[in-house]
């Protein structure tokens, strides 16, 4: 079994005013004691889910993915808010083979 990853990101100006991560990081964690994993890294980020380019904290955990490794995320929203986008994105990850659990 390769990595475990989780991505954690708030999407705009205004909900990082009104939100903190604290409902993805539950969720994240309570997914990892469930089912007795540890992340390897975990990675959060206020951006825009339309695209990958400006996301930086996206493009590290990109760089560093592998064939075996996992990425998790609270909900499939938190990968990306525009499905043309994020069926390219995950058909590139799906290349290196890497496994994205999007259901918490």
């Amino acid at each position: 079994m390769g990595n475990i990853f989780s991505y954690a990101r708030i999407s705009t100006q205004e909900e990082r005013k009104l939100q903190t991560f604290a409902r993805q990081d539950s969720a994240l964690e309570r997914y990892a004691k469930e089912n007795e994993i540890e992340y390897t890294m975990q990675f959060k980020e206020g951006c825009s889910g339309k695209s990958f380019e400006h996301r930086k904290q996206w493009q590290a955990l990109e760089r560093i993915l592998q064939s075996g490794d996992t990425v998790v995320f609270k909900d499939i929203s938190r990968f990306t808010r525009e499905a043309e986008n994020g069926y390219k994105k995950y058909m590139e990850l799906i290349n290196i083979e890497p496994c994205c659990n999007t259901s918490l």
